[in-house]
């Protein structure tokens, strides 16, 4: 079965195991999952393998989703990645296909914090 992590209206929600110590005031999160999208990424980048190298010039990646890995939607490459928010998200990242061969590609976060 296919499960997103919790969020509305594509912004995460966060869940921490609760303990008693816990301070709102003093929380603050600096890595947050957010959902990326690759345009018009070559086929040959689709790859598992490919897409993990590329997610990692922005984050930890977390998984793609349904239709980035059965390629149902090629249009895009979606990716659900572990960002840093308080260092400058790219907007375009070098990226070097299995051929070797350089190009640029766009970075298109559906929400940014």
């Amino acid at each position: 079965m296919y499960t997103d992590p919790y969020s509305i209206n594509n912004k995460p929600i966060i869940l921490k195991q609760w303990s008693p110590d816990f301070d709102f005031g003093s929380e603050f999160l600096s890595e947050i999952p957010l959902w990326v999208t690759f345009p018009k990424l070559p086929l040959n980048c689709w790859g598992m393998g490919s897409l993990s190298r590329i997610a990692s010039a922005i984050g930890v990646p977390l998984f793609a989703d349904e239709c980035t890995t059965k390629q149902t939607r090629i249009s895009y490459a979606r990716m659900l990645i572990e960002v840093n928010v308080t260092k400058e998200i790219p907007q375009q990242i070098a990226v070097m296909d299995p051929s070797g061969e350089t190009f640029t590609q766009q970075v298109v976060l559906e929400w940014r914090p």
